[in-house]
């Protein structure tokens, strides 16, 4: 067995590839009890935790609660050295002090002086070039060189990729650019082709839609988290994730395998996960369980789906029952 396969399989007669815990409650203890379920293994780690930080408005589902954060750092402050690393995008009109700004707006800096966790803004890192899919990016050295990297986004519906968690989650670590039409400088490169083109030509829309997400995987592919936890206390519906609506679900899920945490993610909120571009290509590169009934899980998820409005392009898509060619994937 490969180290790999040790990692995601482990002799508990649970399948760890595909198990996703689910936990109801308030969002610090919710946290602490999903991990304590999941009893993840990790000692003598750098430990880098890569929250969502994404508005100036409290409590609209657009922000990794800071209470989920602190429920990871109490779970693994005796585990190793924890990072929490965030670069924040060109919708906060990036500028250098952006990151930091959100930092403290999201109250992270408590947790700087409660548990001495060292905060990192992404967009001053050093980044080194790598090829995501077709074309080369530049991506963050501080998450290429974690031991552990933790995936902890708040769970939005997402105009391009249908849902954002924790693959989408990843774009932070990339490295802004200049950008036509902005004054700031933002992480869109990788979905250029999307930003650009009409989506009334579907050809060319699901041109670029399957580009950005083979880049999106490709780049999950590179950084490889160990952990995926979702924030979804409250969770942004409709055209997130700049103009969505915050929807209440009191739930965080945790899973070694952050494809099959997006997967339950998705059907939690109404999704077919296999109706997911990101995740039907990580489904086909063997990264993760996507169907439901092959997803091992602690609860009867039934009893917390709800019905999350989808952003306007993709809900005209499924109400006129316009499918994905499969060759456009």
């Amino acid at each position: 067995m490969s180290a790999v396969e040790y990692h995601l399989t482990r002799a508990f007669g649970i399948d760890m590839k595909s198990y996703v815990v689910v936990m109801h409650g308030k969002a610090k203890e919710a946290t602490i009890k999903a991990l304590e379920k999941l009893n993840p293994k990790v000692t003598d780690s750098n430990i880098l935790i890569k929250p969502n930080l994404a508005s100036r408005v409290k409590d609209n589902g657009e922000n990794t609660d800071v209470r989920v954060v602190e429920g990871i750092m109490e779970y693994f402050q005796d585990k190793g050295d924890i990072t929490i690393a965030e670069g924040c995008c060109g919708s906060t009109g990036l500028v250098p002090d952006s990151t930091h700004n959100l930092f403290e707006f999201a109250d992270y800096s408590k947790l700087e002086d409660k548990y001495g966790v060292k905060l990192f803004d992404l967009n001053t890192d050093v980044f080194e070039k790598v090829k995501l899919y077709d074309e080369v990016f530049g991506v963050a050295r501080t998450t290429l060189n974690a031991d552990y990297l933790i995936s902890a986004p708040v769970l939005k519906t997402h105009e391009f990729t249908t849902i954002s968690a924790c693959v989408k989650n990843l774009m932070g670590c990339l490295e802004p650019k200049p950008t036509t039409g902005y004054e700031t400088a933002t992480k869109w490169q990788i979905h250029t082709e999307l930003s650009e083109c009409d989506f009334s030509n579907l050809p060319q829309y699901w041109s670029a839609l399957s580009k950005f997400e083979h880049r999106l995987i490709a780049l999950y592919k590179k950084l490889l988290p160990k952990l995926g936890i979702i924030d979804a206390i409250v969770a942004s519906e409709g055209d997130a994730p700049i103009s969505g609506t915050p929807i209440r679900m009191g739930l965080v899920l945790a899973s070694e395998n952050p494809i099959s945490c997006d997967a339950v993610a998705a059907y939690l909120m109404g999704i077919d996960p296999n109706r997911v571009g990101c995740l039907q290509i990580a489904k086909e590169q063997n990264l993760g369980e996507i169907n439901i009934e092959d997803v091992k899980t602690n609860v009867d998820l039934r009893c917390h789906r709800k019905k999350f409005k989808l952003p306007s392009f993709i809900d005209y898509l499924h109400k006129n029952r316009i499918l994905r060619p499969s060759e456009c994937l």
